[in-house]
């Protein structure tokens, strides 16, 4: 009887053992599972870790030619360079260029009056041309045009309900610009706004 009673003990410690060891790898799995996230940085460090990456500026090249320097009260266009005196509010909408075709359409803050200024390779002489050529098609009418300095021209019309000023600038060969005002005379925009395409210039 005595060896089953050694026997029972010896079982009865060694599962005790077990026990213990079981316990104390939870113990240290539980220490290490609540010890983990004090040693990872917290959220918002690994988040804000991306922005400490510099950003990258454009390069001049990649950005385009710099505005030029235009007279104070006269607003700078890059390309093509000119300056052009626009009225308050008055902004760039869109701009499509090319190296030698372009417009710029600008923003006026009313549906009744455009702002165009395009450009083309096309001399200064045979553009007048045209412009009178569109100005009596149809029902429009060439009421006035005239000289502007440097050999420049401007023109007036009227299109339906529109009244239009063009002017064409002679710009650094072979392009030409060609400013175009439209509005409406019943809902006449200020003098600012009706003078603005015979103030372009080039810088």
């Amino acid at each position: 009887m005595r060896p089953i009673a050694t026997l029972a003990v010896t079982l009865m410690l060694f599962a005790c053992e077990k026990k213990e060891e079981a316990n104390a790898t939870a113990d240290l799995g539980h220490a290490a599972a609540s010890a983990s996230p004090s040693s990872a940085p917290p959220p918002a460090a690994a988040s804000a870790a991306p922005s400490a990456i510099p950003t990258l500026v454009p390069s001049a090249s990649a950005a385009g030619p710099p505005a030029p320097k235009c007279p104070a009260g006269l607003t700078a266009n890059a390309k093509p360079a000119y300056c052009i005196k626009l009225p308050p509010g008055y902004t760039v909408k869109e701009s499509r260029i090319s190296p030698t075709r372009g417009d710029i359409d600008y923003d006026t803050g009313t549906s009744t009056d455009h702002l165009t200024v395009t450009y083309e390779s096309t001399p200064i002489a045979e553009l007048s041309k045209q412009v009178e050529g569109e100005m009596k098609f149809g029902g429009d009418k060439l009421e006035k045009k005239g000289d502007l300095p440097g050999g420049n021209k401007w023109f007036q019309g009227s299109h339906a309900e529109y009244a239009r000023i063009v002017t064409l600038v002679q710009a650094a060969p072979p392009i030409t610009l060609k400013c175009s005002f439209a509005y409406q005379p019943k809902k006449a925009p200020s003098r600012f706004a009706i003078d603005a395409c015979k103030s372009v210039a080039l810088p």
